[in-house]
């Protein structure tokens, strides 16, 4: 794709869900029976507010609120936006000839031409063209929507007095501003990262041409990008130095534009639908992209929070290691080599940096960029390895937890650590049961109680399942932590603790494993990880050396 739609998609996928919603309520807004604004309108008001380019057309409103209110012989603003139609500029221009002919043909301070109203102020005048009120009408109502009415009309109110000057009115309208911008500020990516994807977006261009992807954002553009501006110095409040802040911002950039084939659909308003043969994407189906990237949330987070934080599944160096990892999804697995560069040479940035704050001599400091990596890539993913063995050690440990409770998750938690244990074997043991001579089927809660009730019965569930339950029992007495004590299993807290923390910490596993095979089998630039290593260990310390030794 090209940088601007690329840009535009980093502004899109960057609204919250709300601030979409808000949007599409107002374009599904109707009135007698047509819609109420124009696509071209919507679109228009959605540029400006993404843009940030909002100030002028708040200014204006403010102004056109006075002459709402003046049409309506002082009654108020609200019958000039909300009881006129749909808001066309010919409605609009209807209402101010009709409301100036009801007072007489004349309202003083006012003076309507065929293009537009003038208001005029002791210091000055102020035009509002009929064209822009349509655009102006819509911005009300997402002022109204978002800030609400009663915030809204206090500035609105404000630039009614019969006394106000252009001046005055102006402060309003920075007061509305205001609140604008107070909003935006958990519902759109601030100015300052739109003009940092800008950067990524302008190098991508230059580096690959108009036309780029997803797939074009790999291991080798994160370095090179870093190692180009991390020396240019801060522009515009940007400053790309670390190496952890340009991989998460490319991370960001590749996990919106891997929603572009889809989502480039927003230009062209013809292919938004429901008729998927005709290639037309369901607005449903955009928000769900749009919640995708913005919600993604760490499995990790769950463990910290209750009820699985009643259980120390992970302790702070395990959980530690990891983060990265999780942090970033799926986009870890498509840029493997960078994660490592974080893990690796961004920590020793980061010791560095630490070093400059305490002001370190520059003896111990040349010897912290010469030695800039604290581990190597093959200890860093030792410790990934270690996790992983961690989590099923642990897994199995909550295994027994969820089996003493009879837990039904225990039962899924078998089908993840084993999923190619041979159940055969339990069918009818499981599926019948006697009753007055007659053989009737279990219901499910009725299996399920009845295999936990038995699970560590090998005469009666077999070899396999218990000997699964030996290694849980042994796991789970070989953890002395939080959560894995006997004498606490039977409470409530723990065993919900231990269902949705044992859920959890399969997935936490399963990606963990993945990314630790990954690493195994990686075609590396440099053959393996020593190697890599090695040449990454040079390049690293020389730019730390420009960036902190002094080096012109």
């Amino acid at each position: 794709m090209t940088g601007a739609s690329a840009e535009q998609l980093v502004l899109e996928v960057g609204k919250s869900s709300e601030l979409v919603a808000v949007f599409q309520t107002i374009a599904d807004a109707e009135t007698d029976g047509e819609p109420k604004f124009s696509p071209q309108v919507c679109r228009d008001l959605a540029k400006a507010i993404a843009c940030r380019t909002y100030a002028k057309a708040v200014l204006e409103l403010c102004h056109l609120v006075r002459v709402a209110d003046a049409v309506a012989g002082g009654g108020g603003y609200e019958m000039f936006f909300w009881g006129g139609g749909a808001a066309r500029p010919s409605a609009f221009r209807g209402q101010v000839i009709n409301g100036i002919r009801a007072r007489g043909g004349r309202i003083a301070g006012m003076t309507a031409s065929e293009s537009g109203v003038e208001v005029a102020y002791p210091d000055g005048s102020f035009t509002v063209t009929f064209g822009r009120m349509p655009f102006l009408s819509a911005l009300l109502e997402f002022l109204i929507t978002t800030v609400g009415y009663p915030d809204a009309d206090g500035f609105l109110r404000g630039a009614l007095a019969s006394s106000a000057t252009q001046k005055a009115v102006s402060q309003q309208a920075n007061g509305l501003s205001r609140l604008i911008y107070d909003y935006l500020r958990d519902h759109l990516p601030t100015a300052q990262n739109q003009r940092k994807f800008r950067h990524l977006i302008d190098f991508m261009e230059n580096r690959l041409g108009d036309e780029f992807s997803a797939a074009s954002v790999d291991d080798d553009v994160v370095f090179d990008f870093w190692r180009t501006e991390s020396v240019s110095g801060a522009a515009d409040g940007i400053d790309f130095k670390t190496f952890l802040a340009v991989f998460k911002a490319f991370v960001r950039l590749r996990q919106t534009l891997e929603q572009a084939a889809d989502y480039q659909a927003l230009e062209n308003p013809k292919v938004i639908g429901f008729d998927r043969e005709a290639g037309e994407v369901d607005p449903d189906a955009i928000l769900g992209m749009v919640e995708a990237v913005d919600e993604y949330r760490s499995p990790l987070l769950v463990l910290e929070e209750p009820p699985a934080s009643a259980i120390k599944f992970l302790n702070r160096r395990e959980a530690t290691v990891i983060s990265l990892l999780f942090e970033c999804g799926d986009a870890a697995f498509a840029l493997p080599l960078s994660l490592m560069r974080c893990e690796v040479f961004g920590k020793g940035q980061g010791q560095i940096t630490q070093a400059l704050r305490r002001k370190v001599g520059a003896g111990e400091l040349a010897e912290m960029v010469k030695n800039c990596a604290p581990l190597t890539y093959v200890e860093q993913t030792r410790l990934l390895g270690e996790v992983a063995a961690h989590v099923q050690k642990t897994l199995l440990a909550s295994l027994h937890a969820l089996a003493r409770n009879r837990n039904r998750e225990a039962i899924n938690l078998i089908m993840a650590l084993r999923p190619k244990l041979d159940f055969k074997r339990l069918k009818d043991l499981l599926t019948v049961e006697a009753v007055d001579d007659k053989v009737i089927l279990l219901r499910a809660a009725s299996v399920s109680d009845r295999f936990l009730s038995m699970i560590e019965d090998a005469a009666r569930v077999g070899p396999d399942i218990a000997a699964l339950m030996g290694e849980a029992r042994k796991a789970f007495r070989g953890l002395s932590r939080q959560g894995f004590e006997e004498a606490k299993l039977g409470e409530a807290e723990i065993e919900r603790g231990f269902a949705v923390g044992a859920r959890t910490l399969v997935e936490v596993g399963a990606q963990v494993a993945a990314f630790v095979d990954l690493l195994n089998r990686l075609a590396l630039p440099y053959a393996d990880w020593d190697r890599q290593f090695a040449a990454d260990k040079t390049e690293f310390s020389r730019q730390f050396e420009i960036l902190y030794g002094g080096i012109q």
